[in-house]
């Protein structure tokens, strides 16, 4: 016992060497297993689902978007068990530069930093966009910044309150958007079966009767096409692995969160996704209206009838999308302060309050996302569109370098003498789904750059993805270089018999005695054992 004390004691120091600051503040770990679970698991229901979707079908159709969507929910599933065997071993906060410059190279983990971080940046403004218009459909005579500023700032303030603020308020919002997702399905189930009596049962209709035009698969280049909304949609499924960093005991609570996470959410979007495809017809003129007040999930509700449907519809994607903004502020602050803890950013960003909140981080986050909200606003719809576009790019860079990662993860941890037994958590099928994962993102980046080579160039659709690539490249090599200048040394990945495994890593600690034995105690209620079913 004493043994066990003592390690936990090491561990703990361990960690706060890590992060410590002058004054000796650091992150704090107080995100509880069940704050995991639901971040993991409503962390990618927002805009993508409740907004995009019906879009993404009248493009695709009602099967080619299923399509689209389970071929990047295989990437998805890969990226996140490989971060989740990295993040379980090495828990870190801003988890993947860190872990790229530990396995892979510090070249690639400064980029991939940087590149995570401008992504979390767009996001902000491009959920806050979307956000502010929806008290519009009560209060159509106010502009949208006016509810937008009054969210911004809300969140702001939440995300000073420290982790464990974070981590409760979304666990409730969480928890109200997959109860909202879940009684949709049941409603959409029985609309389909025949509830609407005028419409009587749909079946599948609206796949191959007379409403149909070219569906249930418009063409093979259209399913391609929607890779897009699909990226934004499943992006921050890896949230998880920045939230590793800041969890009580992230040796249980982290493979808790991911084992079953990722289907639950499969499940959420496939389902509400072919519910929505068999019940609005594609020649339905709304259906391709991004226009959240129109969203297809209030539309179902007025199929069925439901007095006041699309006003309780529109509360759930308004505790949706801020939900969304709260996780995208709580990631690039957190992602930014790694990247000074690595010093791959201004060291002073590492400053953290007494609550453990990088208060800096917070206000240049903040400040930037304003700007580019700004912006959103400006380009009426044109520069939210680029905006998505770019986070797809985005996204997928960082899901392919996660994956890379993880192939270096596990071949140094073997030239090491390292038994794979001996992992705390070990992502299934490696490497063939690492491979299958980086295979899959290959083809769709090869179609966005053959899209963009072969139609008439857009700016808004194609710059993405020609500046993204280039743009991360150039930001890699130019690290490399300075790095050369400074070492005298050019390499290129990281020595696999010198890689570190075991410096500043926190063993899965509870900071004191008392924060154990309360969630040893929360385990063991009822409701712990309610969540742990849902989620």
């Amino acid at each position: 016992m004493d043994t066990d004390k003592k390690v936990e004691e090491t561990h703990a120091a361990e960690h706060n060497a890590a992060y410590a600051t002058a004054d000796g503040k650091h992150l704090h770990r107080k995100l509880e297993a069940r704050h995991l679970q639901m971040i993991a698991l409503g962390g990618t229901i927002g805009t993508g689902l409740f907004v995009g979707s019906g879009s993404t079908i009248s493009v695709a159709g009602p099967l080619g978007v299923l399509i689209s969507y389970s071929v990047v929910g295989i990437l998805v599933y890969s990226v996140v068990t490989a971060l989740g065997e990295m993040g379980t071993q090495v828990p870190v906060s801003g988890a993947f530069g860190e872990l790229s410059s530990r396995f892979l190279d510090t070249s690639v983990g400064f980029t991939l930093g940087w590149n995570y971080y401008l992504q979390w940046l767009l996001t902000i403004p491009a959920e806050l966009a979307v956000l502010g218009t929806i008290p519009q459909y009560w209060w159509p005579d106010v502009q949208a910044w006016v509810f937008t500023l009054i969210c911004l700032v809300l969140l702001i303030m939440l995300n000073l309150l420290g982790v464990k603020s974070f981590g409760e308020v979304e666990y409730w919002l969480s928890f109200i958007k997959i109860a909202a997702v879940s009684i949709f399905i049941i409603i959409g189930i029985a609309i389909v079966c025949g509830a609407n009596r005028d419409l009587g049962a749909i079946g599948f209709k609206n796949w191959n009767g007379a409403n149909v035009e070219g569906a249930p698969v418009t063409s093979a280049l259209a399913v391609m096409s929607t890779f897009t909304n699909a990226f934004y949609s499943y992006g921050g499924s890896e949230l998880i692995g920045v939230t590793a960093g800041e969890a009580k005991n992230p040796r249980v609570s982290v493979p808790r969160a991911i084992k079953g996470t990722f289907w639950r959410i499969v499940v959420f979007y496939l389902i509400s996704l072919l519910l929505v495809g068999m019940i609005i017809p594609l020649n339905d003129e709304l259906l391709a209206n991004t226009d959240v007040r129109t969203s297809p999930f209030t539309r179902v509700l007025a199929y069925a009838g439901i007095a006041g449907g699309p006003d309780i519809m529109n509360v759930i994607i308004l505790i949706s999308l801020f939900s969304a903004s709260n996780g995208a502020i709580f990631a690039a602050t957190r992602t930014l302060q790694s990247l000074a803890a690595n010093r791959m950013a201004p060291t002073f960003l590492v400053s953290v309050t007494k609550r453990g909140v990088p208060l800096i981080s917070i206000c240049i986050t903040a400040v930037f996302g304003g700007f580019a909200l700004i912006g959103a606003y400006v380009g009426n719809g044109k520069v939210f569109n680029f905006l998505v576009n770019i986070l797809s790019v985005s996204t997928l860079i960082c899901w392919c370098c996660i994956l890379v990662t993880h192939l270096r993860f596990r071949m140094a941890w073997r030239k090491q003498g390292r038994a794979d037994a001996d992992l705390i958590f070990r992502a299934p099928f490696f490497p063939y789904f690492d491979i299958l994962g980086l295979l899959i993102g290959g083809v769709v980046l090869g179609y966005f750059l053959y899209t963009a080579a072969t139609t008439e160039f857009e700016i808004v659709a194609h710059a993405p993805y020609v500046v993204g690539i280039p743009l991360f490249v150039v930001l890699a090599v130019g690290h490399k270089a300075y790095m050369t200048m400074i070492t005298k040394k050019f390499t290129i990945g990281l020595d696999p018999m010198t890689v570190d495994f075991d410096t500043n890593v926190n063993g899965g600690i509870y900071e004191n005695a008392e924060d154990e034995k309360i969630e040893l105690e929360e385990n063991k209620s009822v409701w712990a054992k309610i969540v742990r079913v849902l989620a």
